[in-house]
């Protein structure tokens, strides 16, 4: 067994890392997106798998609470999440700075990528998501106008027009899948892949 060096150890005690440091790692953020991923896949299995709502009896949610409806907003917020985190993992790893914000568009901006006006489209209702789905019923310096504004995006990005015909003058909407778990999954291993694990 090697000696023990007392002032050996002394240097690297005075020059390891704090603790908060070692969180800063990218392996550390990248966990972590990766974890609200998971979280976000979950959550969409409880939304799509609860019909007979035994996943909330099992929770103590009761009878008649949807799984479906309370989680959706929780969901999008978490899909948000795991993307803005995934995203500055990489960021972090590339040693690029950036502004403690939400603006996943801008994030792409900084990974150096470009997206279609739909894939903007739909990063800026994650955004959103993580604002309005937050931890209070209303963000900060909230006004009617933004609350419309992201109603109105939510509509676009969730919605596509059902074709009528010419003469209609009935507008129909139906889902669009756009967020649904397995798009949502692509697209964060879109922003995953670009982590380079050592």
């Amino acid at each position: 067994m090697e000696d023990f060096d007392a002032d050996e150890y002394e240097v690297w005690k005075a020059n390891r890392p704090t603790l908060t440091q070692e969180r800063n790692h990218p392996n550390h953020w990248f966990n972590r997106g990766a974890d609200l991923h998971a979280s976000a896949g979950a959550i969409w299995y409880a939304m799509q798998h609860d019909g007979k709502q035994r996943i909330a009896v099992a929770l103590g949610l009761g009878d008649g609470y949807s799984m479906g409806v309370a989680c959706r907003p929780v969901y999008h917020m978490t899909c948000g999440l795991a993307l803005e985190v995934t995203m500055k993992a990489v960021l972090v790893q590339r040693g690029t700075s950036f502004e403690k914000t939400h603006h996943l568009a801008g994030l792409v901006g900084l990974l150096g990528l470009t997206r279609t006006p739909e894939e903007l489209a739909v990063l800026d209702f994650y955004e959103h998501c993580i604002i309005w789905s937050g931890r209070y019923p209303t963000p900060r310096r909230a006004t009617d106008d933004k609350l419309k504004g992201y109603w109105n995006l939510a509509g676009e990005v969730l919605t596509s027009p059902v074709p009528t015909p010419r003469k209609s003058k009935l507008k129909f909407r139906q889902a669009s899948g756009t967020t649904d778990w397995e798009r949502f999954s692509e697209t964060w291993w879109s922003y995953a892949s670009l982590f380079k694990h050592s």
